[in-house]
């Protein structure tokens, strides 16, 4: 049975709570399942609410109306609505020639359906607002990156300056029985990651008899239990040397690890240690990738 088979009147109790239960139900069910029955119940509490608001609903059914719709906000939001549509449509010359013919059940229809456009429009606004938002964070997260690239190559630069100037002052002292009865030592290079496009490399010269090159990397903000280092020539990709199971140390609040790496395999180069996070469980990834030049 579908809402052909009930009058208007029929449908009118079922909205005031007058139906017998089966009855109730079964329109209940018809109401969800059944599109054009929703939108005649829905045609039916229109007019309802239009007769309240015009002081038509008299005796039990205006009690029933009012215990019904009263007693929630939607129910009172629609009186309100039909309300305000009548004191319009009893203002005169307040209709346009399109308004003619149209009652407030149907200004009640027309209100409700541009509420939910204007839903709809806010959600999109809302939408591309937070877009725009993403957008500019973005941009923020990409300065602050440039940003710090740039004061990481600040240090770098800096570090190889005062290495050059320790080389040169080294150079220039005269030569003492100590230092030539002493075995020859290399200081340690410190190296940060840096970008394939930096033009300058740190240099390390070699002193003649040099066994290995101690070498201490920053870490980026990782953790890892451990790390592996390789070491192979900028001008080809075979590795010269490799170390596993290495573990991290904090110096100076940086995480580090040390290397040294054999002077056999160092020649007048530039050279790339590509070091790889191990984690518990899964392949390692690389994290990071030092370019230091060697002289002799």
């Amino acid at each position: 049975m579908t809402t052909e088979n009930y009058s208007v009147q029929t449908l009118r109790d079922y909205l005031l709570g007058q139906l017998s239960e089966p009855d109730t139900e079964r329109l209940d069910e018809l109401s969800i399942v059944d599109d054009v029955c929703a939108e005649r119940i829905r045609a039916v509490e229109f007019d309802l609410v239009d007769a309240f608001a015009r002081g038509e609903l008299r005796g039990e059914v205006l009690e029933h109306f009012r215990s019904r719709y009263l007693a929630t906000p939607k129910g009172r939001e629609a009186i309100r609505f039909a309300e305000a549509l009548q004191s319009l449509d009893e203002k005169p010359g307040r209709g346009t020639s399109s308004e003619v013919g149209r009652g407030p059940a149907t200004l009640v229809r027309e209100t409700w359906r541009w509420r939910e456009r204007l839903a709809l429009a806010a959600a999109v606004v809302m939408l591309a607002t937070a877009s725009v938002w993403l957008v500019l964070d973005n941009r923020t997260l990409r300065g602050r990156v440039t940003s710090a690239e740039s004061s990481r190559d600040e240090l770098v630069r800096d570090r190889q300056r005062r290495e050059a100037e320790a080389r040169q002052a080294a150079e220039a002292a005269p030569p003492s029985d100590d230092r030539v009865s002493s075995p020859p030592t290399v200081a340690m290079l410190v190296l940060a990651p840096q970008l394939r496009s930096a033009r300058q490399l740190p240099m390390v010269v070699l002193i003649d008899g040099a066994k290995e090159l101690p070498v201490r990397l920053d870490l980026e903000p990782v953790d890892y239990p451990s790390y592996t280092a390789s070491l192979v020539a900028s001008s080809g990709d075979r590795e010269l040397w490799r170390s596993d199971r290495l573990l991290a140390r904090t110096i100076r609040g940086r995480q580090t690890i040390a290397l040294r790496l054999p002077a056999t395999v160092l020649s007048p180069q530039d050279y790339l240690i590509r070091v790889s996070g191990v984690p518990l469980r899964g392949a390692s990834e690389i994290v990071g990738e030092y370019r230091f030049s060697v002289a002799r």
